[in-house]
């Protein structure tokens, strides 16, 4: 795999698929190592993307908004997408696969076709998770599995369909499919340690929406105030972090907007009925 030529940046820049493909390749595969804000030109392109963050920090420039990358953040990029990256010298290393469109819309027609999620949603940011160690070693042997062989549709229709099942199976959040598609993308945009310190505040700007109008679509739908639910998916969040992670309960507290323990716990209590600690040391017993 091998890292991107350091651009300058300027002008939004167009970039096509074939720019990339060598004869008979039908999609692209690179690890991309990024130390500055000039490694590559803020772009849009004729294909779809999807990355994974292999290790180091940095910031994805996307649609005008900048959201700080860790380890382990998965992202996927739609074709109408513009965004480029930067990481002040902390060394930014991702791992990106690059397809048609053409593939992404015979993968909506046979297996999303009811879904306005993952690369067909409509919100201004793109569709991103959190994945865990284990499924980034795995993702990242997968993709350097492919690249022994000819970047063929058989290869690249295996690849992505690993990863799309695996999103699936950690997407365990509510069904959303009774949530207009801006509450629904809205909630899976903010399901991110950037946006809970700034609590419903944040979750209110993604949305694009009156307030108001917000906190009476969140009771319509899931019967809970906004501030509850707000407090219900950053807590979600640090439950997952408690199990996949040795990070101690107060920096999880902290990253995930409660400023106060004590609240933390009492939210964690009421949601899991038992304290962080119990709960951690429950789900990581080796049975």
């Amino acid at each position: 795999m091998k890292a991107s030529a350091r651009v300058q940046p300027s002008n939004c820049k167009y970039f096509r698929l074939t720019d990339f493909l060598a004869k008979e390749e039908v999609f692209h595969i690179a690890r991309v190592f990024i130390t500055t804000r000039y490694d590559i030109s803020y772009h849009s392109h004729d294909y779809a993307e999807l990355f994974w963050v292999e290790s180091g920090e940095g910031t994805h420039h996307i649609n005008g908004n900048k959201i700080t990358l860790h380890a382990n953040d998965m992202v996927l990029i739609r074709p109408s997408d513009r965004h480029t990256f930067s990481s002040n010298g902390k060394n930014l290393t991702i791992v990106n696969i690059a397809f048609p469109k053409e593939t992404l819309d015979y993968f909506h027609d046979r297996y999303f076709a009811n879904s306005n999620q993952y690369f067909w949603s409509d919100s201004v940011l793109p569709y991103q998770i959190k994945i865990p160690d284990s499924l980034v070693k795995r993702f990242s042997y997968r993709a350097e599995e492919a690249m022994q062989f000819k970047r063929s549709n058989m290869q690249m229709d295996s690849l992505l369909l690993f990863i799309f099942r695996k999103i699936q199976e950690l997407d365990t959040q509510q069904d959303y499919s009774s949530a207009p598609s801006w509450l629904a993308s809205a909630i899976k945009a903010y399901n991110n340690t950037t946006y809970f310190k700034y609590g419903s505040s944040s979750f209110v700007q993604l949305c694009a929406k009156n307030p108001d109008y917000v906190n009476r679509m969140v009771k319509m739908v899931f019967k809970q105030t906004l501030t509850e639910f707000v407090n219900d998916i950053r807590i979600k969040y640090a439950a997952n972090e408690l199990i996949l992670t040795s990070i101690p309960i107060k920096l999880i507290s902290y990253s995930c907007g409660f400023e106060s323990i004590a609240y933390f716990y009492k939210q964690f209590g009421q949601r899991y009925g038992q304290t962080p600690s119990d709960y951690r040391k429950m789900h990581q017993k080796i049975v």
